[in-house]
C-alpha cells in the first residue's frame, strides 16, 4: 500500500516543520496531490491517522485537493484528459504535473 509511504513522508514533513517552529499542535495540513500519483484519499488518511497516534499531528486535519496533469500533444496542442503516446497529427503527447504532492499550508499551535 503506498499510501503508508505517502502517509510517513507527510507525518515526516509536518513534524520537522512543527520543530523548526516550535509549535505544540498540529491542527492542519493542505496537501496538493496530482492525480497521477493514484492516491485513494481515504486509505491516505487511515494511514496518516494510524501513524500519527501519539504525536503532535495526532489531531491533525487533512485536507487534499488532486490537481490534473496538463496533457498535450507538442506539435499541435490538443489536449488529453489522459496519458497518450502520438497524437492524431503525429506529434508526441507531452504530460506536465500530476504526480506532485505539495504541502501547501499548515495550522499549527505554537508557544
Amino acid at each position: 500500500m503506498h499510501e503508508m509511504s505517502y502517509a510517513e513522508a507527510i507525518l515526516e514533513n509536518l513534524i520537522n516543520l512543527a520543530e523548526r517552529n516550535n509549535a505544540r499542535e498540529i491542527k492542519k495540513a493542505h496537501l496538493v496531490i496530482g492525480e497521477l500519483l493514484l492516491i485513494n484519499p481515504e486509505q491516505l488518511e487511515f494511514c496518516f491517522r494510524a501513524i500519527s497516534r501519539e504525536t503532535i499531528a495526532e489531531n491533525c486535519t487533512l485536507e487534499i485537493e488532486f490537481v490534473k496533469p496538463e496533457i498535450r500533444c507538442v506539435k499541435c496542442g490538443k489536449e488529453f484528459e489522459a496519458p497518450a503516446g502520438v497524437c492524431e497529427c503525429g506529434g508526441f503527447v507531452s504530460v506536465n504535473g500530476g504526480k506532485e504532492m505539495i504541502l501547501k499550508s499548515v495550522i499549527m499551535e505554537v508557544d
